[in-house]
């Protein structure tokens, strides 16, 4: 990249959600209470457990809206009604081999429309970004809410060489991208999550928490042990303090806002 490019700038994380280093902001991804029951009864259904066991927000999961789904004004205001602010995740790649996607608009609108105050999206395939590429986005999330890369579980997403090129670019270009960096993810891609930390951690804003399990060779989410809580704090030593943070491991049992309520004390203590 030029020297002469604009100076980069990384968008601060909203401050509903900036947190403090003694009482981070937790949220809940609602994909957290299982698929069958979210396709069954929509996400919205698991909004008042979250607002009674305290959390500070939810990630509406763009995979669990029903085929044609369109009322996201009324789903955001179904958050709205319960103290929630939002975060929208889509499982989109922001970059496909001739470029930038081309859902990347209708994802940016719908989380406009639900009043989202960060949007979350993979990396996909980074071909290397044009000035032009690069100036379209800028130009772009300038009327948007902040857009957060996550490391995934695939090899062109999920390594930290792959998202470090883009986010420095994308640094470089003065196109205000931020990270989610998602703990779990790594051991998919056989990333080492210290070293990830150490890379990464100027640009991440957002914190996917989730154990891992072995099933049978394969692996898995998981509530997070607390020797996994315990190594978590190495990685929080490279990244920004105050990070908000996100459940994204499984809340099933009887007394889902108990169990919500225990989790959300178990990451605000990281």
């Amino acid at each position: 990249m030029s020297a002469t490019l604009p100076t980069p700038r990384i968008a601060p994380f909203p401050s509903l959600l900036s947190g403090t280093a003694d009482t981070p902001a937790v949220l809940v991804s609602t994909s957290a209470y299982g698929q069958n029951l979210i396709v069954t009864h929509g996400q919205a259904a698991v909004l008042p457990w979250l607002a009674a066991a305290g959390a500070d927000g939810v990630e509406i999961r763009r995979e669990l809206l029903p085929e044609g789904f369109a009322d996201f004004i009324g789903l955001g205001q179904a958050c709205a009604a319960q103290g929630l602010a939002v975060i929208y995740s889509a499982p989109d790649g922001l970059w496909e081999a001739g470029g930038l996607t081309v859902r990347l608009d209708q994802r940016l609108d719908e989380a406009a429309a639900l009043g989202a105050i960060a949007i979350k999206v993979s990396l996909g395939h980074y071909p290397g970004g044009s000035l032009v590429d690069w100036a379209a986005l800028r130009d772009r999330l300038n009327d948007f809410p902040p857009l957060l890369l996550e490391n995934d579980q695939t090899p062109e997403g999920g390594t930290p060489e792959h998202l470090a090129e883009c986010l420095e670019d994308a640094a470089a270009a003065g196109c205000s991208l931020g990270m989610t960096f998602d703990i779990g993810n790594w051991h998919w891609t056989d990333s080492d999550p210290l070293d990830a930390a150490r890379r990464l951690g100027p640009f991440v804003r957002y914190l996917h928490c989730k154990g891992i399990v072995h099933d049978g060779g394969r692996l898995g989410a998981g509530v997070p042990h607390d020797s996994e809580l315990s190594a978590w704090k190495a990685l929080l030593a490279h990244l920004p303090s105050g990070l908000p943070r996100a459940i994204e491991y499984p809340l099933q049992g009887q007394d889902p806002v108990a169990l919500t309520a225990k989790q959300l004390a178990r990451l605000r203590r990281l």
